[in-house]
């Protein structure tokens, strides 16, 4: 049994899957809360199966693109559950989650979410389902050049990128600006990590920002 956690947005969800099926799902937007919510839901979930934290075989989190705050929130819970339970830490892209979620049948998804100063956080997918694989990395593009990197009728997936949706459709997109994050979709990733052997040791596993934040930012200018 998968623990997928998921804080990369206002949306705090945690989900637990089990042989490539969901068992159970909860999701709320949380706006800052996450500390204070997520360890609550999991003990919901739990409950809603009948299981105990001793069941899980691995923990899948969310890493990011996305909140700075939430990420490092999410990450930190991730590492103690696996720290104490001494289980395997599974770390996935917000963004293929996001891709994984959209549902799409399309070969070329991309990802995104709000990288603010005109900027979306993206990754572009190949394939169908959890087999997707990424052929651009994660990364904080501006529109046009993001729009560079796609084929023509692929699906732009995304949550809260309602204002970047008309710019995307012009160019021939179709755009699915809400997407909810979903702990389900990350604990289905990690699973298939597990799977595969892919494992990251707690004491290397970090959150994928994909850019500075706004005071390291400030800090490479003043020493320009």
């Amino acid at each position: 049994m998968i623990l997928g956690i998921e804080t990369a947005t206002s949306v705090c969800s945690v989900g637990l899957v089990r042989d490539g099926g969901l068992l159970v799902e909860t999701s709320e937007d949380a706006g800052r809360r996450h500390s204070i919510v997520l360890v609550d839901m999991i003990e919901h979930v739990l409950k809603e199966v009948g299981a105990s934290k001793r069941e899980f075989t691995g923990v899948a989190v969310s890493a990011g693109p996305g909140s700075f705050t939430g990420l490092r929130i999410g990450m930190a819970l991730a590492k103690g559950i696996c720290l104490a339970a001494e289980i395997p830490l599974l770390v996935v892209s917000t963004l293929e989650a996001l891709a994984l979620q959209s549902g799409s049948t399309t070969s070329m998804v991309c990802a995104c979410l709000d990288a603010r100063h005109d900027e979306l956080y993206s990754g572009v997918y190949m394939g169908n389902g959890i087999s997707r694989e990424a052929v651009h990395l994660d990364a904080s593009r501006s529109v046009d050049d993001l729009a560079g990197l796609l084929e023509a009728g692929a699906v732009v997936a995304g949550f809260g990128i309602s204002d970047y949706a008309e710019a995307l459709e012009r160019r021939g997109h179709s755009v699915l600006p809400d997407i909810c994050p979903s702990g389900g979709a990350v604990a289905s990733l990690g699973e298939r990590q597990l799977k595969a052997g892919v494992l990251t040791p707690l004491d290397l596993a970090e959150p994928n920002y994909c850019k500075k934040s706004q005071p390291e930012r400030l800090q490479a200018e003043k020493r320009q």
